[in-house]
């Protein structure tokens, strides 16, 4: 069973994408307009619902929302069956997807901390006696899982903490070297991987499920009269939630702390779609801190599109994109499956290379710094 609140309806196809990517058959749907506070659905809703089910025989119910842990519990309560909210779904999803340790981390660790308000909620309600039936293992029960998980946490933080660090001491380490970083970052199915894999000849993992790439993939090309490093970053979706943004805080800031940042977006989908996903993205690099650095803006997929249809979204694109976020070099079509226009994004990493030197302040290969040490073009000076 998927149940939508009718704000998210314009977004139905790809949550009903989403909830597929997560392994899940989805038999009904049932929009929720009015949302209550203590159970998500109110009564005639919850009634709707629960015939559903048993007509169906569904033993999930995915809620494409954030919910409360009351609701959780009211909902398990009333439903007798799973319970699946919109961080779970995604994370479902990233879980199937994951192939290095510190992503496999970062999963199980938002998935404790979601869990862990709805446990507080459990234990306050097993000493009120409100957990009867298909909620009740006991209160010892719930408080030994609850201290559990705040073990598993605590070691799990600590296990991405190292990571982490030995992440940010290759990245100080290629800094050093002198070497631009540039974050490929946008939309899932964008086409991210497959740019990466053509701008740097390798053959990375590419396909058309949802957030095939969950940890960052890094490789440096000559170029620019230095060497670039690209970065393949986790794809975005509309309303992320934040929980989502803060288990991937170590993906992510491989964005933040890029010199260049380049955006891909899918040309071959219709232009009202295109800036939505457009503006989605701009509003989380916003909130992991992108900005002002120089942006170059890649219209992926041409190969799928019409010239004269091509020229429009870009005229859309950069109309839309421009007031919204100065530091935009270049807008560039392109098709990375197909290898056209490739060798023009290369040149638009070098225009926003010679940008991003320009507003440092770098004029030549390198420069010394105040300490004597000198220091290859394309770092900041310290």
């Amino acid at each position: 069973m998927l149940v939508v609140p009718a704000s998210a309806l314009e977004d139905i196809a790809e949550i009903r994408a989403i909830v597929r990517e997560a392994g899940y058959e989805i038999g009904e749907e049932l929009v929720v307009r009015n949302i209550s506070s203590s159970c998500y659905l109110g009564r005639g809703k919850l009634e709707e619902l629960r015939s559903a089910i048993a007509r169906s025989g569904a033993t999930k119910v995915c809620i494409y929302d954030e919910l409360k842990p009351r609701q959780v519990t009211c909902l398990l309560r009333e439903l007798r069956v799973d319970v699946v909210d919109k961080v779970l779904l995604i994370l479902s999803i990233f879980a199937r997807h994951a192939g290095s340790r510190e992503a496999n981390i970062q999963i199980e660790l938002a998935r404790l901390r979601h869990e862990l308000p709805l446990i507080r909620d459990w234990i306050r309600r097993a000493k009120l006696k409100e957990l009867p039936g298909f909620l009740g293992p006991g209160g010892y029960a719930i408080d030994a899982y609850y201290r559990h998980v705040r073990r598993r946490i605590a070691r799990l933080s600590r296990e991405l903490e190292e990571l982490r660090r030995r992440r940010g001491l290759e990245r100080e380490r290629r800094r050093r070297q002198g070497l631009i970083h540039v974050a490929i970052a946008g939309y899932t199915n964008s086409g991210k991987t497959t740019l990466f894999n053509a701008l740097t000849k390798l053959a990375k993992p590419t396909g058309t499920e949802m957030f095939t790439t969950l940890a960052p993939k890094s490789f440096g090309v000559p170029m620019c009269m230095t060497r670039v490093v690209f970065v393949d970053t986790v794809g975005f979706i509309k309303n992320i939630p934040y929980e989502i943004i803060e288990a991937f805080n170590a993906v992510l800031e491989e964005i933040s702390d890029s010199d260049i940042v380049m955006l891909v977006l899918d040309s071959s989908e219709d232009i009202s779609r295109i800036l939505d996903k457009a503006f989605s993205s701009l509003d989380v690099l916003r909130k992991i801190g992108v900005v002002g650095k120089p942006m170059i803006v890649v219209m992926n997929k041409i190969d799928l599109v019409r010239s004269e249809e091509l020229e429009g979204k870009m005229d859309a694109v950069k109309t839309a994109i421009l007031p919204e976020y100065g530091g935009v070099v270049d807008i560039v079509p392109v098709s990375a499956l197909r290898g056209y226009g490739v060798e023009e994004v290369k040149k638009a990493v070098c225009r926003a290379v010679e940008s991003l030197q320009k507003s440092l302040g770098i004029t030549s290969l390198s420069y010394v710094s105040a300490t004597g040490q000198r220091v290859i073009k394309g770092l900041r000076p310290t």
